[in-house]
């Protein structure tokens, strides 16, 4: 046996790369902002997205200064070649405005859709890299994650280019009303940043609270999923009720969440709306006093109101800034837990890659050795060999998953315990190890998609896997054969269907190293000896069956059993003992 390699004892926490991505991965909630507006040079589109828009927004506040200035100076004096000419003005600036609009709109929705993409790629990278995450979460909080947490994280784009927008709206409104009568205009530049202010003030408390609803509603989704999965199980415990009652004070938990904070935005948008018609309001009510003491045109008054009327929208929408970053501070800080979460392995170095290169040139030689301390069990000393059968019984369910688990690579290998092709397992990289042993999990699950697509989605079918796993039998139960579509991941298959399903789609991995944990037990006896006589015709394979079953055992070449490890001792005088 080769000298083991000392590895940390804890996860690897250190900021790293997104395997397949090319991308680091951010570790702030600013650092996730920045990769959105500006990764894959991403500024670009949005920089023409938000002079689109910004130049849509001038030309838009420019329409009631231009129906003004056709009010003084074609319309009080009578006069029709000003008018024509002033309307062909008018029509100019609307068609400015249209494009404008187009471009803007275009390159802000590529921007976003571009960012979504990344982010979304950044969490798939994560929850599939080879050297695993320290913490599982369900698969509803994951997929909640991976959708509409980085839609709102991307939606900084929409943000930006529109309060840019909004920004050049109130500008062009302050130095309009300014040309018209400095009070005004000063007005406008005073009360904006006010305004602002307290709104600002007003978002704190809903940040907080936009942050427990997506998690509570995470959390529910991630409840239901499961609910929906083990449906089955569930009946055969009776345990409906009480899964239902666990189902009901999440989702009520979320209700309230969600209400709390749905509340919260209906005050803010409430009291962001009073402000500002309060302000609008107040600049009309000047204007029209000073329109009757003669200090302004009937033109400028007509320009003034409509420029009250306009930039009502875009105060409003900076007014909705606080609310709008508050939630994509809280999804962004959810993102950015699940892209932090620490590792299960740590990465190799130079010395393991080698190891590595040595065993995946043994790969022919299948070879597994297994003697170690898995949780609260003593594995004794097992070798597997190509065409050999090996049973290990492990009378505690816990530790013989985490046993497969280790031997599939999805938790740390302690020193030693495990060697394959003469290399240390703990040595090698995750994807490495995985390259030499599969261990099927004894709850793995079947894909909502087609039989065929299920057991060998990158090869051939082989016949052999078909009758040892009995899914020929299953077959011939399927209306469409191997085109068979699985409707809700197998739900509307037996359990005993589905357990010789996986069973079938671990036969047809190509691992030199094959691991089985409890493969028959939603079987009928009958079913599962000749499952175990069909399991010896793997000649180029190594198999190990974790397992109590009697009829599995009796067709391995040799059967261990785990004892449980004493309260004190190194692995080797535990194993030794």
């Amino acid at each position: 046996m080769p000298p083991r390699l000392r590895r940390p004892a804890r996860p690897d926490r250190r900021p790293r790369s997104a395997r397949g991505t090319g991308v680091a991965v951010p570790t702030t909630v600013g650092g996730i902002f920045r990769l959105v507006l500006a990764g894959n040079r991403r500024w670009l589109l949005l920089t023409v997205g938000a002079g689109g828009f910004m130049l849509h927004q001038v030309a838009e506040a420019l329409v009631p200064v231009l129906i003004g200035v056709v009010v003084d100076r074609a319309i009080v004096p009578r006069d029709g070649t000003a008018l024509g000419l002033w309307l062909a003005v008018l029509a100019a600036v609307f068609v400015v405005l249209t494009m404008a609009w187009r471009i803007g709109m275009r390159s802000t929705v590529r921007a976003f859709s571009f960012a979504a993409h990344d982010l979304r790629q950044l969490t798939v990278a994560r929850v599939l890299d080879p050297l695993g995450m320290a913490r599982r979460r369900a698969a509803g909080e994951t997929l909640t994650i991976a959708s509409s947490d980085t839609n709102r994280v991307a939606g900084i784009s929409w943000l930006v280019t529109g309060q840019l927008g909004a920004l050049a709206a109130i500008g062009t409104t302050a130095a309009s009303l300014l040309l018209v009568s400095v009070p005004l205009g000063v007005a406008v530049l005073v009360a904006t940043p006010v305004m602002l202010l307290v709104m600002h003030r007003l978002s704190v408390p809903l940040e907080a609270r936009s942050e427990t609803e997506q998690e509570t509603a995470a959390r529910a989704g991630g409840l239901a999923t499961d609910l929906v999965t083990g449906l089955r199980v569930l009946k055969g415990l009776g345990a409906e009720e009480a899964a239902a009652d666990r189902y009901r004070r999440a989702s009520r938990e979320s209700l309230g969440a969600a209400l709390r904070a749905v509340r919260s935005r209906a005050a803010y948008q409430a009291v962001s709306t009073v402000l500002s018609v309060v302000f609008l309001a107040a600049v009309a009510l000047f204007a029209g006093r000073m329109a009757l003491a003669g200090q302004i045109t009937v033109g400028e008054l007509v320009a003034v109101v409509g420029l009250a009327q306009f930039v009502q929208e875009p105060m409003s929408r900076m007014g909705f800034l606080g609310v709008e970053l508050a939630q994509k501070r809280a999804s962004a800080r959810r993102l950015l837990l699940l892209l932090g979460e620490p590792t299960v392995h740590s990465p190799v170095d130079g010395v393991v890659a080698r190891a590595a290169g040595r065993a995946e040139r043994a790969a022919g030689a299948a070879t597994v050795t297994i003697a170690g301390v898995f949780g609260g069990s003593v594995v004794p000393p097992v070798t597997a060999r190509a065409g050999q059968v090996v049973g290990i019984v492990v009378p505690d369910g816990g530790d013989a998953g985490r046993l497969v688990d280790v031997l599939g690579c999805r938790a740390p290998a302690p020193p030693g315990a495990v060697v394959v092709n003469g290399t240390d397992l703990a040595t090698l990289d995750p994807s490495t190890g995985r390259a030499l042993v599969f261990a099927a999990r004894h709850e793995a699950s079947l894909f909502s998609t087609t039989v065929r697509e299920n057991l060998a989605p990158d090869g051939p079918l082989d016949e052999r896997a078909l009758d040892a796993s009995g899914t020929a039998e299953v077959l011939g139960h399927l209306t469409e054969g191997l085109d068979t579509p699985l409707v809700g991941r197998g739900q509307h298959l037996s359990g005993g269907q589905r357990q010789r399903l996986v069973l079938g789609r671990a036969l047809h991995r190509t691992e030199p190293v094959l691991v089985l944990h409890d493969p028959t037990t939603a079987v009928d006896s009958v079913t599962e000896a000749r499952i175990a006589a069909a399991l010896r015709g793997f000649p180029e394979r190594a198999l190990v069956l974790v397992t109590s079953s009697p009829t599995l055992l009796a067709v391995c070449d040799e059967v261990v059993t785990a004892v449980a490890a004493a309260p004190a001792g190194s692995d080797r005088e535990l194993v030794a003992s």
